[in-house]
């Protein structure tokens, strides 16, 4: 029987090349461009992927010939449509480092990309790239990821990635937090001089809310008279979480116009961007005439919630649940500075000195 009864080369009107159709490693019909309109080239393609795949099934190989360029951008393809904009940016960012390092070692294949491979890799981002050691590891988690997708659809049956050792972090910045005193100057600058972003920060700071999921909460998700707020989780997770709120939190959020389905909009009356750059930009003029130095970014904003929450007295796990960590020692790790109850329990130490 001829191969090509595994598959089919055909044309489509919106595009000037050859397409084919071919079921791949895990028996799911897989749509390609050829990108080329000879159709005889078409079909040597269509030939080598059939082949290629039937063998991945049976397990005569173990690694495909896929060049990573194919295998990033259905990478890119698969988490465009199921996660925020933010996580499809940060492994688009990798990819694009990570060919960039491909094409110096002269590479191109799955099959080419080994242990050894990774390990050069990170060692190229620290060493002549220069990169901190927190951005090495964000590198390597980010490869882990990619290939763990590859093994899922049998194209790889070792992920290559995921016996190298991360970097040990010492230069790593420590992430800020807003005191008591450095919050009240910063709204008041926020209430003076950008009231339409009031609401915004003064959500940031009372909810933790990542920039994701404020941009996207909508009426319908925020409880008044319960006082919660549901943050629906992004594409590809299964449920929503919630988080408790207060009466002045709730003053605020009543007072914006309800002229969208989506709580927070531009000064254009529409829906946020995820690449809108505008909220940051106004954050660090905030900043700026407030004279606080130890934060710049919106996330810190999280970081102030959550040193707050401990602040206010709730226990580790109660700041675990507003917070929505999976495990409690993320948690503590946004404690920063703020530690009440042990800081009255270590100045019990100072009967020593009487």
């Amino acid at each position: 029987m001829s191969l090509l009864k595994f598959g089919k080369v055909y044309k489509r009107p919106d595009s000037p090349f050859f397409w084919i159709w071919y079921y791949d490693a895990n028996g799911r019909r897989h749509r390609e461009s050829t990108q080329t309109n000879n159709k005889k080239l078409a079909e040597e393609m269509l030939r080598s992927r059939i082949l290629e795949f039937q063998s991945l099934r049976s397990g005569l190989k173990t690694t495909s010939d896929m060049p990573y360029d194919a295998f990033s951008d259905d990478f890119l393809k698969h988490y465009k449509a199921r996660y925020p904009y933010e996580t499809f940016k940060s492994h688009r960012s990798v990819i694009n480092e990570f060919r960039k390092f491909m094409n110096i070692i002269r590479i191109n294949r799955l099959r080419e990309i080994t242990p050894e491979v990774i390990n050069k890799y990170i060692t190229y981002l620290r060493e002549e790239k220069g990169n901190k050691a927190c951005t090495c590891n964000n590198h390597l988690k980010n490869l882990i990821t990619q290939f763990n997708f590859a093994v899922q659809n049998k194209l790889m049956y070792e992920n290559p990635a995921k016996g190298c050792s991360k970097i040990e972090v010492t230069d790593a910045k420590k992430k800020g937090a807003l005191s008591v005193e450095q919050y009240q100057r910063f709204m008041d600058i926020a209430k003076t001089e950008y009231p339409f972003y009031l609401p915004i920060y003064y959500t940031f700071l009372h909810t933790g809310l990542r920039f994701t999921e404020l941009i996207n909460l909508k009426w319908e998700d925020i409880n008044f008279e319960e006082k919660v707020l549901w943050v629906i989780k992004p594409k590809g997770k299964k449920s929503a979480e919630y988080i408790s709120i207060h009466d002045n939190l709730i003053k605020i959020l009543q007072s914006i116009p309800r002229e969208s389905e989506y709580v927070f909009t531009n000064e254009a009356g529409e829906p946020f961007k995820p690449r809108s750059r505008k909220m940051i930009r106004r954050l660090k003029k905030i900043l700026l005439k407030a004279g606080i130095t130890n934060i710049s970014t919106l996330h810190e904003l999280r970081h102030s919630y959550c040193s707050q929450l401990f602040n206010a007295g709730l226990s580790a796990r109660e700041v675990q649940v507003q917070m929505r960590h999976k495990e409690l020692r993320v948690t503590e790790g946004y404690a920063h500075i703020f530690r009440p109850e042990i800081n009255k329990k270590i100045k019990r130490l100072e009967r020593l000195d009487r």
